[in-house]
């Protein structure tokens, strides 16, 4: 018999791919891609109607949109609102290098916060680094006659303290708080609830305060222990620099605190202008939370996703700082802790402190975009996965991890699918999906989520936006093209392996098969050839037992095919790859009632 070779199943050693791709070296990722690429969009431009107020860093936060108008902000470009035509193409009907009003003499261009009250027809755009704020009247769009039909920035505040967009007392005063600069670094901190704009300051001034502003009356509040829920928990925490996240559905606005957090808090009755506080307390959960988990508090990085927000609006997934959750706040209404039902680590791979931990971490470092701006199942603007509204969440890069598009966390197995970069990432390019070939995957240092926005004759199109890499342009999708969606089945051949001198391969091994993620109605079949893909059988991924070959042949190949859905699919995300052990053997071991068993060890020093 001759020797054993190894030989690992990477990017080296590909022979074909459909609709799948590979990543490696930081950790492996093999899995689905999106139908949507560089290929087979309509519009990839970062040029005349589509420059300015195209460098969009803050998530969600950093753009909105009203019907088919579209308004960003830039960091380093300024303010744009564009509107979305009937063929898919956008008109530039706005932009301003440096949009954004400081005090009684200067302007900035570099904004990451703007939010859009609807029904007014005005947006304030504000930053997290400088003092200040701007108000668009974008009515001139709508209806064609306010402002000369133009969009316009009002004029420059002229109150006493005009860089503060919420200050309810006039004087600055710090014990009631203000807001003159909006969330944190690289994420949003303002978000709409139908007139009213929610805010959070960068400073620590307004702790266990929520700033709001009707943009049509005016007027400006400081919500707080006097609007507090009745029969919930006072707040013990002085949070501030939030991310927020509104749920439209349930008219609930959500505040991630980033710094002196300790959990989260939702407005109920956010549009209205009798809202009520409810403090949701993730600190020391495990013995309030009726779980086993343990908690760190933490959550202060950007994201909502509501499975089911018209029947179970308290169950969110949300990230923390070490975490993604799956989280119940219904006993905070009552007085009591949220219920952590489910969690995945974001940073370590080396998981032993949860139920059937097996390794959970990825390529991130531990801070992620994660989940939809809108969280409604249907109509537009729609991020959410259009029949698929429960069940595929989306992740967007940040900070350089996880940039590749088509990230998620698969809801079945509560884990997490995401691709560093595009750098040592090698994909199906070549697959036709809505007409032409997908082309390479976009990527985004810091992500945007596509959005799907309505024309004015109804026509629907996909929009994406970032900064950084493929950022700072955009990329417009028909409908039909369903670019968000997964390829569900993918295949990837890799060979072609030999032996020395040729010898025929007789016997194979496959490793680390149990360690892909197979969610619910999916199925991943592993086959191999030796005659070099002239015929093929399928291996037994559930054994350890190595594969005898029925065939005589001296080129080895590998197929795995994986079988799933536009919104989950089988995926591997693991520190160690994947890699193929094969022989030949003597006749008489040839035996098919003779198995082999392949057990391999590690030597360390």
């Amino acid at each position: 018999m001759s020797k054993f070779k190894v030989s690992p199943l990477d990017r080296n050693n590909i022979v074909s791919m459909t609709g799948a791709g590979i990543y490696a070296p930081d950790s492996v990722c093999i899995g689905p891609v999106i139908k949507g690429g560089s290929g087979n969009c309509i519009v990839s431009s970062g040029s005349g109607e589509y420059d300015g107020g195209d460098r969009v860093i803050g998530f969600h936060n950093g753009y909105d949109i009203d019907g088919d108008i579209l308004i960003s902000v830039g960091w380093g470009d300024g303010i744009a609102v564009r509107r979305l035509n009937n063929d898919g193409s956008m008109t530039k009907l706005y932009h301003d290098n440096q949009g954004l009003w400081r005090d009684t003499t200067s302007t900035y261009n570099h904004m990451q916060s703007v939010a859009m009250a609807k029904g007014c027809n005005k947006a304030v755009v504000m930053s997290y680094n400088v003092y200040g704020y701007s108000i668009i009247d974008y009515s001139g769009a709508v209806d064609g006659t306010s402002n000369g039909g133009a969009v316009i920035r009002e004029a420059r505040p002229t109150h006493t303290n005009p860089t503060d967009f919420v200050d309810a007392t006039t004087n600055n005063d710090r014990s009631n708080g203000y807001l003159r600069r909006a969330g944190y670094w690289y994420a949003g901190g303002l978000c709409a609830a139908g007139e009213w704009v929610y805010g959070s300051s960068h400073d620590a001034i307004h702790y266990k305060k929520y700033p709001r502003r009707n943009l049509a009356t005016g007027v400006e509040e400081m919500l707080g222990v006097a609007d507090k829920k009745s029969g919930t928990a006072d707040e013990d925490r002085n949070g501030y620099r939030a991310f927020l996240s509104y749920d439209e559905v349930n008219d609930r606005m959500y505040y991630w605190n980033y710094e002196g957090n300790g959990g989260f808090t939702v407005i109920f009755d956010a549009s209205t202008s009798d809202p009520e506080v409810v403090w949701c307390d993730m600190e020391d959960t495990v013995s309030g939370s009726n779980t086993t988990y343990t908690s760190n508090g933490y959550m202060r990085e950007s994201g909502l996703f509501i499975p089911d927000p018209d029947n179970a609006p308290n169950v969110i997934i949300a990230p923390g700082y070490d975490y993604i959750y799956k989280i119940d706040y219904t006993n905070c209404l009552t007085g009591g802790f949220p219920d952590i039902m489910q969690r995945t680590h974001l940073r370590s791979f080396n998981i032993t402190d949860e139920p059937g931990a097996n390794g959970s971490g990825i390529d991130f470092n531990g801070i992620t975009r994660f989940g939809t701006k809108y969280q409604k199942t249907s109509g537009t603007p729609m991020d959410k996965l259009p029949d698929y509204t429960s069940t595929y969440i989306p992740l967007s890069g940040d900070r350089g991890y996880g940039t590749v598009d088509g990230g998620f966390l698969n809801l079945d197995l509560f884990k997490v699918y995401s691709r560093k970069s595009l750098t040592n990432y090698q994909e199906d390019q070549t697959s036709v999906y809505g007409g032409s070939a997908r082309g390479r995957s976009w990527q985004s240092s810091y992500g945007v989520n596509m959005v799907l926005m309505e024309s004015a004759n109804g026509s629907k199109y996909w929009i994406r936006m970032g900064y950084g890499s493929d950022g700072h342009s955009f990329r417009i999708y028909t409908e039909a093209t369903k670019p968000m969606e997964l390829c569900g089945n993918w295949e990837i051949v890799f060979g072609t392996f030999t032996l020395d001198n040729s010898a025929n391969v007789d016997l194979v091994h496959v490793s680390n098969l149990d360690q892909f993620y197979i969610p619910t109605n999916c199925s991943l079949t592993v086959y191999v050839s030796n005659n070099n893909g002239s015929s093929w059988e399928t291996y037994d991924s559930s054994s350890d037992i190595a594969h005898i070959f029925s065939s005589t042949g001296n080129q080895l190949r590998v197929k795995l095919s994986a079988s799933g859905h536009p919104d989950k699919a089988p995926f591997y995300q693991r520190q160690m790859g994947l890699s193929c052990s094969y022989s030949s053997l003597h006749e008489a071991a040839k035996d098919s009632n003779v198995k082999f068993k392949v057990t391999r060890k590690r030597l360390r020093s």
